[in-house]
């Protein structure tokens, strides 16, 4: 993997997306967290103290600090210009970021979730009249929706997903819906109507942090979550929340990230505090197809949008990494490290661009003419933002 772009985010980095949509897939967030100094202090210093056999976040959600500040940026690559800062939003420390998959009635959809129990839905201003002018992009605020149900208690928004996956690629679709977890263990439904979000459904999942929660993205109506109870629960909304449809226990560790295959029907890789990646058949829940040590808590995982076959993974103190699950008969490989970052993995992402369009966005005579996918990684201490190129691995 070659490093094209650095940035200082000056705050902690914690998520990275990039924009799926055609003609603004150069385009691409990073969300940021950054602690009240003293709390960071305080776990700067414990960090070297960390557990080899567990590993935890930055800041632990239960932490007793109100002071979480955030910053969202907004940029674009370019092969003459580089890398370019196109907007910074100051708001609440941000846990995650995802954009919609598709258009919703014209409109470009990015959804933030944040330390004060918010939901976020941001619409991409492009400037339409001049679809290539993506200097002028900006994001402006429609609509944030609160998910918290007890205020007495404090309440991080942790993690998000669209329901729109297979929109993407040409399904009929459904309303588009966002499946949200959170500090006190629940998760919420949000169901998008006249771009304001409604709360159609939320219950208690976990004992503790919900650290993760995922669509089924054949069948929306599923909804996986992962917690720090090491419990990883498939609910079917249709039949109820009550309780969940399956559980697994396989997880030795807190159930950290989840992605369902939109291109790969009854695929699903999830990753853990535990150091391993588990790629699952969702018709047998009782145990997974493959497991993979990764080295390092699986913070994050994304399966590569052209062929759906690559994961990238931020795994904390491990790095970030590239695994082929391409073969159906043996576990997934590593085949891609990288070693730009010094602190916690935590963000990373694949740029939708396919090979032959990334000439026109990167500048480097290296590049031009191979297989080429961008992929864009983010960490937290040395809050430092890499955009880097990966070859020949055949992923378009």
């Amino acid at each position: 993997m070659e490093t094209l772009h650095i940035w200082d985010t000056e705050y902690s980095a914690d998520s990275v997306e990039w924009c799926p949509v055609t003609q603004y897939q150069n385009i691409f967030v990073c969300g940021t967290y950054q602690l009240a100094e003293n709390k960071l202090s305080e776990i700067e210093n414990d960090e070297s103290n960390i557990s080899a056999n567990h590993e935890t976040s930055g800041d632990t959600a239960t932490s007793k600090s109100h002071n979480r500040l955030g910053r969202l940026y907004l940029f674009a690559i370019d092969s003459s210009k580089g890398l370019n800062l196109l907007q910074s939003l100051e708001m609440p420390a941000i846990l995650d970021t995802k954009w919609c998959h598709c258009e919703i009635n014209g409109k470009i959809l990015l959804a933030v979730a944040n330390a004060v129990g918010d939901v976020e839905l941001y619409e991409l201003c492009t400037g339409r009249d001049n679809a290539s002018e993506w200097h002028s992009c900006k994001l402006d605020l429609l609509c944030k929706h609160s998910i918290i149900q007890d205020v007495s208690s404090e309440t991080l928004a942790l993690s998000l997903d669209w329901s729109t996956a297979r929109n993407k690629i040409g399904d009929a679709g459904r309303d588009p819906a966002i499946t949200v977890s959170d500090s006190t263990g629940h998760i919420s439904v949000l169901k998008l109507t006249d771009f304001s979000l409604e709360k159609t459904q939320y219950w208690k999942a976990h004992e503790f942090e919900a650290w993760i929660t995922a669509f089924d993205y054949w069948n929306p109506s599923l909804v996986y979550t992962g917690g720090d109870d090491c419990r990883f629960h498939v609910y079917d909304l249709r039949a109820g929340t009550r309780h969940p449809m399956s559980t697994s226990r396989v997880h030795e560790a807190g159930v950290t990230s989840l992605h369902s295959n939109a291109v790969l029907e009854n695929i699903l890789a999830s990753g853990s505090y535990d150091e391993n990646l588990r790629i699952w058949d969702t018709r047998h829940m009782k145990r997974p197809q493959f497991h993979t040590s990764l080295k390092g808590g699986v913070w994050r995982l994304k399966w590569d949008p052209h062929r759906w076959q690559h994961l990238v993974a931020a795994c904390m103190h491990g790095g970030f990494c590239v695994v082929d699950c391409n073969d159906n008969t043996n576990p997934p490989v590593i085949v891609a490290t990288y070693g730009e970052h010094q602190s916690l993995a935590y963000g990373s992402d694949w740029c939708h661009l396919i090979s032959d369009e990334v000439p026109r966005f990167v500048h480097n005579g290296s590049l031009e003419g191979n297989d080429t996918t961008i992929l864009a990684t983010c960490s937290f201490y040395d809050h430092k933002l890499c955009v880097s190129a990966i070859n020949k691995l055949s992923l378009q």
